[in-house]
């Protein structure tokens, strides 16, 4: 009875113990921060106890590495107020929540595994405040992709910033009957902090 019970129990936690495990094996944001990257429309909205309603808008730009730059138009109690080239950090977790700080300001959010999307929420005390980040574009040091236009099948990806460029072909399989002009996709994907695309 007693081997029974011990079996029992170990089953037990071998089943409780499988999410996690399961969850650590595939990581939704394996990149970290460098998920998030490039520069972000920020929305948010909610209210300042004791002072009022506020709401804010404007853009935030990602390095990939947990570094911030804002720039936002903030609107408190009827009271506005533009803040320009606002430092902040961030880090993001492998199951795709993080934190981040600007301003003094603490946050967490949850961003989506391609880094497009993110939902954010204020934590310090007196603050009911939350909203949204959608990626405008990537980082202006993100390098584009080269088409040959003898072969289509052929993508050369520069990695890198330009002054130190690094390059990577991949071969894309044929298309039967597909137009010469027609733009090939290449979905976007990373290597070592670095990100890869064409659009």
């Amino acid at each position: 009875m007693t081997r029974f019970f011990a079996s029992f129990a170990l089953a037990t936690v071998a089943f409780a113990l499988a999410p996690q495990a399961l969850k650590a094996a595939n990581p939704l944001c394996p990149l970290l921060n460098a998920t998030k990257h490039g520069t972000y429309v920020v929305y948010g909205t909610g209210t300042i106890v004791g002072v009022g309603p506020a709401v804010a808008v404007g853009e935030i730009t990602y390095d990939g590495h947990g570094n911030t730059l804002a720039t936002f138009t903030l609107n408190v109690n009827g009271n506005v107020q533009t803040n320009t080239d606002v430092p902040g950090t961030y880090s993001i977790n492998s199951d795709c929540t993080g934190t981040s700080l600007e301003a003094g300001a603490h946050y967490s959010f949850v961003v989506s595994p391609n880094g497009n999307t993110t939902t954010w929420m204020e934590t310090d005390p007196g603050t009911v405040v939350s909203g949204t980040e959608v990626r405008l574009k990537p980082t202006d040091t993100e390098d584009a992709v080269l088409v040959s236009p003898r072969n289509r099948e052929a993508v050369q990806v520069l990695l890198g910033s330009a002054a130190s460029p690094q390059s990577l072909s991949i071969a894309l399989p044929a298309r039967e009957n597909a137009r010469s002009d027609r733009s090939l996709h290449v979905w976007l994907c990373h290597l070592d902090g670095h990100r890869m695309e064409t659009t």
